[in-house]
C-alpha cells in the first residue's frame, strides 16, 4: 500500500486582538483623514462621502492621504494619520 503525504502550505496566523476605536460623537471641528488605497474609484468614493457629510453640516478638517493597496502604509503616512481624530479608508475597484 502506498502512503500519500499531504502538505498544507499555510503559515501560522499572527493576529493580535485589538479593541475597537471609540466612536466620535460629532465630526464638527474634527480632523478626518481620507485614505485612498489608489484602486480604481477609491478616491472618487472618498470625495463623494466627504461631500455628503459636509452638505449635511458636519464641519471638519479634511486630510487627504494615499497608499498603495498592495502594501502597508509607509511610516510617513502612518505618522500623518496619527494626527487625525479619525481615518476613513476606501477599498474600491
Amino acid at each position: 500500500m502506498t502512503t500519500v503525504e499531504v502538505l498544507i502550505p499555510v503559515a501560522a496566523t499572527r493576529i493580535k486582538e485589538r479593541p475597537l476605536a471609540p466612536r466620535l460623537t460629532s465630526l464638527v471641528g474634527k480632523r478626518i483623514a481620507w485614505l485612498d488605497n489608489m484602486k480604481a474609484n477609491a478616491g472618487e468614493l472618498l470625495r463623494n462621502v466627504a461631500e455628503v457629510l459636509r452638505t449635511r453640516g458636519h464641519g471638519f478638517e479634511m486630510v487627504i492621504a494615499a497608499k498603495n493597496a498592495t502594501a502597508a502604509a509607509p511610516d510617513a503616512v502612518m505618522a500623518h494619520l496619527k494626527t487625525c481624530d479619525a481615518v476613513v479608508l476606501a477599498i474600491s475597484d
